[in-house]
């Protein structure tokens, strides 16, 4: 067997050709690889006796070249062989290579480095490899040296069904590196989305189903760290594909808060959540600012959750708990429930556009943020300190309430939500409702602006003294009036956060 190595990331290189001397007959390798494998005592030949040349400018070129190429490209027919050995070449039958850190540079945002960080050889030998999976073993992940390595040792040969998925392998590894080339150049040449846009999901993750147990279900990561996707499960069945909607939710809006903050979710919106002194505390305002609703849900904290808030939650009914980390006597306590789904999600923001797929097509954003430029009071009276801050928690909360979205909040925790709704008046009357007596001396906040002073007559009969919302109806005077009339504090975002 006669091998072609030309490799940036060296890791596992050595172990695996040690393993395969017996194996191996001869090994071509480029500048850099063939030193480092020669320093580990592999012999190895350069490929610059094969091509006739060393490195040329300083390394953009090594491989371009038919007597590499025709090697790894040849289908081992008569035909082949003929063209071949009048040019005294021979063929590869195994192709070890990985590329230049591109994603690394990029980070460093220098564009040159970037450039140079682009590999042209290395992505072309991969293509031509995998190309001829068939008749070319192709290595471009050190992590499936092992695998390579077992079945050769055990059946002194590879499977097809292998050669199949290092081809696969190798596409996939190219395709992703030239998405990234390509989306962070243009970022970096024009400074806004792509007139292309290219995603790159992996690490599939089959489901039960889908939203329903007729539907297909799966989920890839576009990141390598943040989000459910990133999560590490400690605990419970396999996630759902409802699950994980429901717990990005939660997720995103817990995010949201510095202080100590518990969020419930049902169907992908809020149904209570409290910012406290102790986690314990949070935990149980958020699940009694609607218990009803609190039935089977999902529910994120931002703190490391400790042994007093497990024991809360020991006898609710969670489907899915997300939290930084865990107290280990609060995880022991948790995995007695065999079913819960516990998750260590880490609290960093993705800050990347957000995607949504519609039929023929896809929709790009970027994230949606409940920060404001500026906050101006509409109404001749100011709200105090405790009522201004009950304000701002309102305003993250409805930002992650679907819309129409009306969210009534007390001493930092919701007392009422109205979610989903037609019409704006009738989600402010769910959220009174679901609220009850507890409604009196809340505050409220609109995702959209409040079109009708309807909304503030409603608030004065129920005892709500503060509104919080974006403003810019046609009738914003109307609702301005009735504000002052009432003696109820008005304040305007000027932005909007509408959660279709």
């Amino acid at each position: 067997m006669k091998a072609l190595i030309s490799v940036y990331d060296k890791n596992g290189l050595i172990d695996f050709l040690s393993s395969l001397r017996d194996k191996i007959d001869e090994i071509y390798a480029t500048g850099g690889t063939l030193k480092y494998l020669n320093e580990n005592n592999i012999k190895a030949e350069s490929s610059s006796s094969l091509t006739g040349f060393d490195d040329l400018l300083d390394g953009r070129v090594k491989t371009l070249h038919p007597a590499i190429f025709s090697g790894l490209l040849s289908k081992r027919d008569k035909k082949s062989e003929e063209q071949l050995k009048k040019y005294n070449y021979f063929d590869f039958d195994l192709l070890i290579c990985n590329l230049y850190p591109f994603k690394e540079a990029a980070k460093t945002d220098n564009l040159d480095n970037m450039i140079e960080n682009i590999d042209i050889g290395g992505l072309s030998l991969i293509r031509a490899g995998a190309k001829n999976y068939k008749n070319v073993i192709v290595l471009s992940d050190p992590e499936d040296y092992d695998y390579v390595k077992n079945e050769i040792e055990k059946n002194n040969e590879i499977s097809m069904k292998t050669r199949e998925y290092l081809g696969l392998k190798a596409f996939s590894r190219s395709a992703d590196y030239d998405i990234a080339i390509y989306n962070k150049l243009y970022n970096k040449l024009n400074g806004e989305c792509p007139d292309e846009f290219f995603i790159h999901g992996y690490g599939k993750y089959p489901l039960r189903y889908g939203e329903n147990p007729d539907q297909k279900g799966l989920m890839y990561k576009t990141d390598s760290k943040r989000g459910i996707p990133n999560s590490i499960q400690l605990n419970g069945k396999e996630l759902s594909y409802n699950n994980i909607l429901d717990a990005n939710a939660a997720l995103e809006t817990v995010q949201d808060f510095d202080e100590i903050t518990s969020v419930i979710v049902k169907h992908r919106t809020p149904s209570g959540v409290s910012s406290a002194d102790t986690l314990k505390e949070a935990f149980i305002n958020s699940y009694n600012a609607d218990p009803e609703s609190a039935y089977g849900f999902v529910v994120a904290v931002n703190r490391k959750l400790d042994l007093e808030t497990a024991d809360e939650m020991k006898h609710k009914f969670i489907e899915v708990l997300i939290a930084p980390d865990y107290d280990e006597d609060a995880l022991n306590l948790l995995k007695k429930k065999k079913n819960l789904r516990i998750l260590r999600s880490s609290m960093e923001k993705d800050k990347d556009y957000a995607i949504s797929s519609v039929s023929g097509g896809i929709l790009l954003q970027t994230r949606l943020t409940y920060k404001y430029d500026k906050l101006e009071l509409k109404s001749n009276t100011a709200a105090d300190d405790k009522k201004l801050n009950d304000l701002l928690f309102a305003w993250k909360v409805v930002a992650h309430t679907k819309s129409n979205a009306m969210v009534l909040v007390k001493n930092k925790t919701t007392v009422g939500i109205g979610a989903g709704q037609t019409s704006r008046i009738e989600a402010l009357k769910i959220a009174i409702d679901r609220g009850n007596d507890n409604v009196r001396d809340s505050v409220l906040a609109s995702d959209a602006f409040i079109p009708f002073d309807d909304s503030v007559i409603e608030c004065d009969k129920h005892g709500i003294n503060a509104i919080i919302e974006p403003g810019g109806s046609i009738r914003d005077e109307d609702v301005i009036k009735r504000s002052n009339e009432y003696n109820i504090p008005l304040y305007f975002t000027n932005k909007r956060v509408f959660l279709h």
